[in-house]
């Protein structure tokens, strides 16, 4: 079903979407003070503002996309889940460039050895962690006999004493977050299918905000190998 406009030959999937097209042919516009551009919508036109004229936008941490809404982040967070970036080199995949980047070096010969026994790492990063365990810097909990490498580790560990946590009834493993726990059940179960149905599914409904934005994420999820 599309909604046409009588006085052009353009079309919408939405009645919302021609009411607001119809209003510039009816001359009603909202203009940008600091430059030329209007806008049928106030809201555009704060959006304009902020993003051309403020310099704020969304950006996301695994990559360098950026996005004028936070909503639209959401969803381009959501596509991180299924692709993969695979090495050429040997079969292993990561979720992120940067993880790829850094194991690629392993494969140029480049690597961080520790100085005080055999292991070498990929990462200096990593190595600054490993050496810790030389060095005997613990955080223990004072509350059972547990301790960690690093401090939010720890805190992290402090929060499932206080009943914070969610645990998982399958091992020990327990996670400050409901979806980190839901994640780490569906990689036991590795039902892939199930793993959209409980954790994107919701996700999917409440992020996005119209058909177009949802035709894209299906052909994410078709292009995605289940």
């Amino acid at each position: 079903i599309r909604h046409p406009c009588h006085i052009c030959s353009k079309s919408f999937s939405e009645k919302r979407n021609l009411n607001r097209h119809l209003l510039t042919h009816e001359g009603i516009s909202y203009s940008c003070d600091r430059c030329s551009k209007s806008f049928s919508q106030r809201g555009n036109l704060n959006r304009h503002l902020l993003i051309t004229h403020e310099g704020m936008s969304y950006s996301c941490d695994r990559c360098s996309t950026s996005f004028s809404l936070k909503a639209s982040l959401k969803t381009h967070l959501l596509t991180h889940e299924f692709i993969r970036y695979s090495c050429e080199q040997c079969p292993k995949s990561f979720s992120q460039k940067a993880y790829l980047k850094t194991h690629l070096l392993s494969h140029e010969g480049i690597s961080y050895s520790c100085h005080r026994c055999s292991k070498s790492f990929s990462s200096k990063s990593n190595l600054k962690k490993h050496l810790l365990v030389h060095e005997g810097i613990r955080h223990p909990c004072h509350i059972c006999s547990k301790s960690f490498t690093e401090k939010w580790s720890l805190n992290r560990h402090l929060l499932s004493h206080e009943g914070i946590g969610y645990s998982c009834n399958r091992c020990s493993k327990s996670f400050w977050e409901k979806y980190y726990l839901k994640r780490h059940l569906l990689t036991q179960s590795g039902s892939k299918t199930e793993l959209f149905s409980i954790l994107l599914a919701p996700l999917f409904y409440n992020v996005l905000l119209n058909p177009a934005q949802k035709l894209i994420f299906f052909s994410i999820l078709l292009s995605a190998s289940f």
